[in-house]
């Protein structure tokens, strides 16, 4: 029998006690105003979860790239293969021996830890739980306590109630000029200059947090110190989910001789077969660029819902790295599917983007 209810009735803590203490095996889905996350059960435990707005692919592959454990271009072939072969990004690691497992299980393990702890701060949503086998489908099993992240969430909930109103875990920051004169950084803390470095526009406040390997709140506090100081500041939602236009602002000097090489590289590629390997690399590129922007067309069609209680009619056109339109449809029933037609620009293929 299907276990189901709103937050507002039967609160995530109490859900998540009862399936631990009755050891339950099955699949919680927790659906809220801007994202839908699954967790899995085993026993009692968490195996793993899933969310619809942050990929754990995408999500632990830049985890990663900023511990230094692989480059931008080890991901973007990663990524390439986790999608044509349907598997797991960090099988995909492992197959290439790029990743130690255990530094894989780590990071898996807190990717899920605080994707479930951010779902404390919810104030709305329903739930729904369906008993069944859970299967992992992955060489790395992890296996968390419930009732010990439990504890952990409420406690993380409650240091970021401190700063309540100002940051969250999903807050996304970006540099402002000051950072570029002294006299506005020649007195920050050792901490601050260190989480300096990891503003970026792109990564959010949690996965900060889990880089940085410091504590939730020192994180939370040092942040708000540099937006205090206008050394950073937030970005809006609605501009990281803005489509990219196609004529862009001025590039520095560095950038624009950058661009001026890729695209002779890219010109030669067409010309000289023994560079063909380069392909891939611009493909895949591609894929992680494309993928990255569904995600953001995803988030704004999320926030048209909210906002007029049902998903829009059609949406504005939007280009994949193709320059094909990704493909936005209603379904019969509510709902909706959005998908890029991939590299070779054709539905239905093994290289479709979702």
């Amino acid at each position: 029998m299907a276990l189901e209810g709103t937050i507002k009735e039967f609160g995530l803590a109490d859900i998540l006690q009862l399936l631990y203490f009755q050891k339950k095996t099955g699949t919680l889905r927790i659906e809220g105003p801007f994202d839908t996350v699954s967790i899995y059960f085993k026993d009692g435990n968490i195996v793993g979860s899933k969310s619809i707005k942050r990929p754990e692919a995408l999500r632990v592959g830049r985890i990663l790239v900023k511990k230094g454990y692989i480059t931008e271009e080890m991901l973007s072939e990663a990524l390439r293969e986790h999608k044509s072969r349907n598997i797991r990004l960090g099988d995909v690691l492992l197959e290439k021996e790029l990743v130690d497992e255990e530094v894989l299980r780590v990071t898996l393990t807190r990717q899920v830890t605080y994707q479930i702890v951010h779902l404390f701060s919810w104030k709305e949503g329903s739930y729904v739980f369906r008993p069944g086998e859970v299967r992992t489908d992955s060489r790395i099993e992890i296996s968390l306590d419930t009732q010990h992240l439990l504890m952990e969430g409420l406690r993380i909930v409650d240091e970021w109630s401190v700063v309540e109103g100002k940051i969250t875990i999903d807050t996304v920051f970006r540099k402002t000029h000051k950072t570029e004169l002294e006299e506005y950084t020649k007195d920050l803390s050792d901490t601050e200059l260190y989480l300096l470095s990891f503003i970026d526009g792109e990564t959010d406040v949690g996965t900060i947090t889990e880089v940085a390997a410091l504590d939730d709140l020192d994180v939370s506090r040092a942040l708000i110190k540099l937006k205090d100081r206008g050394l950073i500041e937030e970005v809006e939602e609605a501009e990281r989910i803005e489509p990219v236009e196609t004529v862009s602002a001025p590039r520095p000097l560095s950038r624009i001789l950058l661009y001026l090489l890729l695209t002779v590289i890219a010109s030669v590629i067409i010309y000289v077969p023994s560079v063909k390997f380069l392909r891939g690399f611009f493909q895949a590129k591609g894929i992680v660029q494309t993928a990255e922007r569904i995600e953001e067309l995803r988030l704004k069609i999320e926030a048209e819902r909210l906002k007029r209680g049902s998903f829009p009619a059609t949406i504005r056109a939007v280009k994949d790295q193709w320059g094909e339109d990704i493909v936005y449809r209603r379904l019969k029933a509510e709902g909706y599917i959005l998908f890029s037609k991939g590299p070779d620009r054709r539905e239905g293929t093994a290289d479709d983007i979702f």
